[in-house]
């Protein structure tokens, strides 16, 4: 079994347990994504390869467009975590992203998409609109 095998089935088993309305897209082409919609923000993980290295785990939450105006990009930045933060914006849409090497992780692929969710409602809860600068 490969590893990218192994962390899916690992994350298979406990959402099937605890959070069942993870959807897999069966689109996605570079290892495994899953969705979940029943929360006010969109939520993905993906599980993927890169090259040589052990797989990455991905925990992502999908932003309205009012964030745009707000200072989410410097509070991702500046939050302590062990996981790698980032911010990418597409198609109007705003994607705040935790990751980490499969070879870093300290607790079970569940944990760290509780641990990456709780860091980022920390991040959003400090999040302040920008005042225009005419006025």
């Amino acid at each position: 079994m490969k590893l990218l095998e192994f962390y899916r089935a690992l994350f298979e088993d406990a959402t099937s347990r605890f959070e069942p309305v993870w959807q897999l897209d069966h689109t996605y082409i570079y290892g495994y994504r899953w969705t979940k919609n029943n929360y006010p923000l969109k939520e993905q993980f993906r599980i993927y390869n890169a090259g040589d290295e052990p797989p990455l785990l991905m925990f992502s939450v999908v932003l309205p467009e009012y964030y745009a105006q707000t200072n989410v990009f410097d509070e991702v930045y500046r939050y302590p975590t062990n996981n790698e933060m980032s911010v990418v914006i597409k198609d109007r849409q705003i994607m705040v992203n935790a990751s980490l090497c499969t070879s870093n992780l300290e607790h079970s692929v569940l944990g760290f998409i509780h641990q990456a969710r709780s860091d980022m409602m920390n991040i959003f809860d400090c999040v302040i609109l920008r005042k225009d600068s005419d006025g």
